[in-house]
C-alpha cells in the first residue's frame, strides 16, 4: 500500500502547501485535471474524503486532509533536509583540480579554498596555473577561471568585473614624474607580461603613437608585474585586487582612462560535466564568495 501511496502524497502535498489546484499543477509541472485524478485516486485508497470541492477550482481540506496534510509537510520537510545533509556530505568532500593564472589563484582563489578547507575538511582543492589553453581532459582540470565571455561549448558563471590600475613606485615618480597622457606615457619605461593580454598595447591602439620604439620591461606574470614595479623598474598596468596590500608605497597614475581594459570573470567546466552536484555546489561556492569580495 505505501508504495501505491507515496507518489500520490507528493501531489497532495503540493496542493496542501499551495492551497490551489493551479499552483499546485505549475509547481509539478503538470495539468491541473492530473492534480485532481491523483487526489481522487489517493482518497479511493484511503477510503476518505480529504477535500471539501466547493466549485471545480475551490475546496477546503477536510478533518482528515488537514491532519494529513501536517503529516505529509513534516515528512517532506524531514525528508528533504535528510537529503541535502547526504548531498552535502557527498559534494564537500573528494578532490577537485582549479585552474587559474598566478595572480587571481594566490590573490583571490587560495582565501576563499582556505575557508572552505576549514568547515568541509574532507574537500582537497588543487590550485594549478593555467596554460595557454585549457585542456579539461589532458590537465585534469575540473574547473577553471576565464577572462571574458566563454565559448559556449563551456558551463559558466559570472564572478565579477576586474578592474585596473596603473601604478609605480614613489622613488620612480620621482625621478621620471606622472605621465598625463598617452603620449607622455609613450617616454616612460613600461613592464609588460611577455605573454597574453598586453593592456599597454590596447592604450595606444587609440592613439596615432609610434609605439615600435616603446621602452618596456617583460616579465612572467601580474604578479611579477607588480614586484618589478616595487623595484622601481617602470609603470605597470595591474588587476585591481593586486593592489589591496602594500599600495601605500606605491602612486596610481588616474590621468589616463583606463575604463576600456575592464575585464569580465568568469568560472566554467566542461558542459558535460555541469549538471555534476560537486562542480555545481563548489562553483556557487566562489560565485558567492566573491561577490562580497
Amino acid at each position: 500500500m505505501v508504495n501505491k501511496l507515496l507518489p500520490l502524497l507528493k501531489y497532495f502535498h503540493a496542493l496542501a502547501e499551495t492551497g490551489s489546484f493551479t499552483k499546485a499543477a505549475e509547481r509539478l509541472c503538470i495539468s491541473q485535471s492530473t492534480v485532481s485524478i491523483q487526489i481522487r485516486k489517493l482518497e479511493q485508497i484511503l477510503g476518505v474524503e480529504l477535500l471539501h470541492r466547493k466549485s471545480k477550482h475551490q475546496f477546503a481540506l477536510s478533518r482528515e486532509g488537514v491532519a494529513l496534510a501536517k503529516e505529509t509537510a513534516y515528512s517532506f520537510e524531514r525528508l528533504e533536509a535528510q537529503l541535502d545533509s547526504i548531498q552535502s556530505a557527498s559534494t564537500s568532500s573528494g578532490e577537485i583540480n582549479l585552474s587559474s593564472s598566478a595572480s587571481i589563484g594566490s590573490k583571490l582563489l587560495l582565501p576563499i579554498i582556505a575557508k572552505l578547507k576549514n568547515s568541509h575538511p574532507k574537500l582537497t582543492i588543487h590550485l594549478q596555473e593555467t596554460s595557454t589553453k585549457k585542456l579539461f581532459f589532458e590537465d585534469k582540470i575540473d574547473i577553471a577561471t576565464n577572462y571574458g565571455a566563454p565559448d559556449p561549448g563551456f558551463h559558466s558563471i559570472y564572478l565579477k568585473s576586474i578592474t585596473k590600475r596603473m601604478v609605480a613606485s614613489k622613488g620612480y615618480i620621482e625621478q621620471y614624474g606622472t605621465p598625463d597622457d598617452l603620449q607622455q606615457l609613450s617616454r616612460h619605461q613600461l613592464v609588460m607580461q611577455a605573454r597574453g593580454k598586453n593592456d599597454f598595447q590596447t592604450l595606444f591602439a587609440r592613439s596615432n603613437l609610434d609605439i615600435t620604439l616603446l621602452q618596456t620591461q617583460s616579465v612572467s606574470s601580474n604578479l611579477a608585474k607588480l614586484d618589478a614595479v616595487k623595484l622601481g623598474l617602470g609603470i605597470a598596468i595591474v588587476p585591481d585586487y593586486l593592489l589591496d596590500n602594500g599600495a601605500d608605497a606605491l602612486v596610481t597614475i588616474t590621468a589616463i582612462d583606463l575604463s576600456a581594459l575592464c575585464e569580465e570573470l568568469y568560472l566554467i567546466c566542461e558542459k558535460r560535466r555541469q549538471f555534476d552536484n560537486k562542480i555545481q555546489w563548489l562553483m556557487a561556492q566562489f560565485e558567492d564568495a566573491l561577490k562580497v569580495c
